[in-house]
């Protein structure tokens, strides 16, 4: 053959090589085109021939380069580079690079913040509750002032004075009566102030012993002032208190008046035949002043005793008496 017809059956040759490569290989070529399409992004979902009934209803999406491990009944969102761990029936939402365990049918939220059961919030502070003297008055003011009576623990002021409010039914006997009365009683103007120092015997004679049973007490309350305790205590009804008493009145107070004192002062009077009296103290009340240590800052007592006399047998009096005494400059 000729060179020139070698060269045309050669051209042929290649030509018909190159369409046989070419149809047989165009299912490869469409593969690698679709694979290209999916690799860029796309979820793949593959399940092998035979194997499909190993997932026993769990469900997995898996996004490149992530890895999951899904139990079965499961539901698991990964991304990408995340590790998951699931406990059946829960639901996991993880966050890149985090891992997360979840208990089942709980959710799970990486880096916020877990309410377990809601919000409970304490009935209230308990900071009055374990206050000394808001949880128990009397005894705060009682141990004050035992510390003084029986140590002289601080020095102060004292000042008393009593004043007759009202005298009325007496007629002609009022002065005489009247002039009983005073003479067992300081007025304001009379009155002076004693000073009692710290350690000293007035500092514990003068302050009474306070040691009353709760039973005498009408009430005691405190209240906080700044940083200074209001402690007020009102005393039981008393009729014709003495100095000879054992609890009440007496143990908490120097100001009252003795009516067996006045009765006796008064039988001798001439024109007093006869002398029957009593007075009703109702209300008596105590108000002390303390700071955070215990400590007493002032005190005072007020007190009214309401008077009825049968003199003579015929004539019935009534009166008003007014009782008042104050402590201050407590140093201790």
């Amino acid at each position: 053959m000729k060179s020139s017809d070698l060269k045309v059956v050669a051209i042929i040759l290649s030509i018909a090589l190159f369409f046989t490569i070419i149809t047989s290989n165009a299912v490869s070529i469409a593969s690698v085109v679709i694979l290209a399409k999916g690799g860029s992004g796309a979820a793949v979902q593959t399940v092998a021939p035979g194997t499909g009934d190993t997932q026993q209803g769990g469900t997995t999406q898996t996004t490149p380069g992530g890895t999951t491990s899904t139990t079965p009944g499961g539901t698991v969102s990964t991304t990408p580079d995340a590790g998951t761990q699931t406990t059946p029936g829960g639901t996991t939402s993880t966050t890149p690079g985090g891992t997360t365990s979840t208990t089942p049918g709980g959710t799970t939220q990486q880096g916020g913040t877990t309410q377990q059961g809601g919000t409970t919030q304490q009935g209230g502070s308990t900071a009055d509750a374990n206050d000394p003297i808001l949880k128990d008055p009397l005894g705060a003011y009682q141990k004050a002032a035992k510390e003084i009576n029986q140590k002289g623990a601080a020095g102060y002021n004292k000042i008393g004075w009593q004043k007759i409010l009202k005298i009325e039914g007496l007629g002609m006997l009022s002065g005489a009566i009247e002039s009983v009365i005073a003479g067992f009683m300081t007025t304001e103007e009379e009155a002076e102030v004693k000073a009692n120092a710290k350690g000293s015997d007035d500092a514990k004679n003068r302050m009474p012993p306070s040691d009353c049973s709760k039973g005498t007490v009408k009430s005691a309350t405190a209240k906080k002032e700044g940083e200074l305790y209001i402690v007020t205590i009102v005393m039981n009804e008393v009729v014709n208190p003495s100095y000879q008493d054992t609890d009440g009145l007496v143990k908490m107070s120097k100001e009252f008046l003795d009516m067996k004192d006045v009765l006796k002062e008064a039988a001798n009077i001439s024109i007093v035949k006869s002398l029957e009296g009593e007075i009703r103290y109702t209300d008596y009340t105590i108000t002390a002043t303390m700071n955070s240590k215990g400590q007493f800052v002032d005190i005072t007592h007020h007190g009214v005793g309401y008077i009825k006399a049968n003199l003579n047998g015929s004539i019935n009096a009534s009166g008003e008496l007014e009782f008042n005494a104050k402590y201050y400059d407590f140093q201790y």
